[in-house]
């Protein structure tokens, strides 16, 4: 039997170890020499881990592998044999990014309950609000390292980094995994370019019809086009119009500018808590917070302004309908020739009518609700006696009532209090004026905050009506 230094002498002769895959396995070849030998020398399990060492093997040696290597060599002659594997490294994983907004952008007409389809809603504006989570990061990972046959650390590739989709009106929250919109509008995502955008104006670029269907947004709409007939845009802020409106429902939180003018058969309505603008309505029901400013016409109108209704042009004139402001009216031409009836009323602040109207019928609620209250707790006063006692469930129910009543009677000192600031406003009629430059033809009726008058013959002007000794005037200006 050899000993072990000629053992490791003949390993170091007859054999080669090779490590491969970056450090990853080693093999163990014996030279093919050995086929002419009629006898290999006894060898040792320990020997060929000792000379795996000597060659830059010291961890993950295959012990069942070497086993058979030293049991049984003359098999392995001209062969290679793996006799290490070390671990592999874990490389990290990539970021990725989850896009928390529905990006559909192939929008189809609805099936309703009914059965029928819902052409005009088609749900092209994708809303968000300030502070709404877009998107959302899960970071990249550094990895696992490994080991070596060598016992040398296997370096693992960290994940790749990716950004967020940081676009126009978008924030990084503070975590800087976390996308968050600016402001409040129309969220779009695009892929190609890796950004989500959040605008606070949705534009159209040609009318709203079919292909686009009904807008509702928490920004500005501007339309490139027209508004064609039954369909709906409602704005938390301003509305622009290049084209016509036609039998169409505008509502803006803001302004409302028609670039080209309102036509709408008496259908439809244009609302605005700021002021409208157009060329010219005709039909139209328009209802302004502030003022509706006209350039030529206005005919058969229904409008309501809060401040002013306005004609801009030098040949302006309002015809037919009934048109109502808070403060006055400016035209150059009111009526018409043939005695079209038409209505003028000013000082009569619509929207101030409509709130006190409201006001009058919450009292009224109010009022039924108080009287039940105060008929609940005679009785159960009556219950209690002369020593006051209620058990304990009716004791509590009287507190409630009570404190209950006590609300109504404080809601009932607001109501109050604002009615009485409306109805002094409304008996202020100092700015209601309505102003003609050239001629107030028969059939107008004129309505200055509690008084009328009806024109029954043309007056030239220019001429302003007001209100002076509590009676409709006219004077020059």
């Amino acid at each position: 039997m050899a000993t072990r230094q000629e053992e490791m002498s003949w390993w170091a002769k007859n054999s080669k170890v090779t490590i491969e895959q970056g450090g990853l396995t080693a093999s163990l070849s014996l030279s093919e020499a050995l086929l002419q030998e009629q006898e290999l020398p006894a060898l040792t399990y320990d020997c060929l881990v000792e000379h795996l060492r000597q060659n830059g093997v010291s961890y993950g040696v295959d012990m069942v592998s070497c086993q058979q290597i030293v049991m049984n060599p003359r098999g392995f002659i001209g062969g290679k044999s793996k006799v290490a594997t070390g671990k592999e490294p874990i490389n990290g994983e990539n970021a990725t990014i989850e896009i928390l907004i529905n990006n559909e952008h192939e929008q189809s007409p609805r099936m309703l309950e009914d059965g029928r389809v819902d052409f005009y809603n088609l749900g092209v504006v994708n809303t968000v609000t300030k502070g709404q989570i877009l998107a959302r990061k899960k970071p990249a990972t550094e990895g696992i390292q490994g080991v070596g046959v060598g016992g040398a650390a296997l370096m693992a590739k960290p994940g790749r980094d990716v950004r967020l989709p940081n676009g126009k009106n978008t924030t990084i929250a503070e975590d800087g995994f976390t996308l968050l919109a600016e402001v409040d509008g129309h969220v779009s995502y695009n892929p190609r370019e890796s950004k989500i955008n959040v605008f606070d104006v949705f534009e159209v670029k040609g009318d709203v019809d079919f292909a686009v269907g009904n807008i509702e947004f928490l920004g500005n709409v501007k339309i490139n086009g027209s508004v064609l007939p039954g369909f709906k845009v409602v704005a938390a802020g301003d509305i622009e119009v290049a084209g016509f409106v036609d039998g169409a429902i505008l509502e803006a939180g803001g302004d409302v500018l028609i670039r080209g003018g309102v036509q709408m058969r008496s259908k439809g309505l244009i609302k605005a808590s700021g002021t409208v603008r157009s060329r010219f309505m005709q039909g139209a029901n328009v209802e302004a917070g502030v003022d509706v400013i006209v350039r030529d016409s206005i005919m058969h109108c229904h409008i309501s302004a809060g401040r002013h209704v306005l004609m801009e042009a030098q040949k302006s004139v309002i015809v037919g309908g009934l048109v109502r402001a808070g403060e006055e009216v400016r035209t150059r031409t009111l009526g018409s020739p043939m005695a079209t009836p038409s209505e003028v009323e000013v000082g009569v602040h619509p929207h101030l009518r409509t709130e006190i109207q409201e006001l009058q019928a919450r009292l009224k609620e109010l009022y039924l609700h108080m009287d039940k209250t105060k008929k609940a707790l005679a009785l159960l006063e009556n219950m209690a006696g002369v020593g006051n006692q209620l058990p304990p469930e009716k004791e509590a129910l009287r507190q409630n009532l009570t404190h209950t009543y006590e609300h109504y009677q404080h809601e009932e000192e607001e109501l109050m209090y604002r009615r009485s600031e409306i109805e002094v406003i409304l008996l202020d009629t100092r700015n209601a004026k309505v102003f003609v430059t050239e001629v107030a033809y028969a059939g107008v009726k004129l309505t200055l905050g509690q008084q009328v008058t009806y024109l029954r013959d043309p007056q030239r002007g220019p001429i302003v009506y007001g209100i002076s000794d509590g009676e409709v005037s006219t004077s020059r200006f």
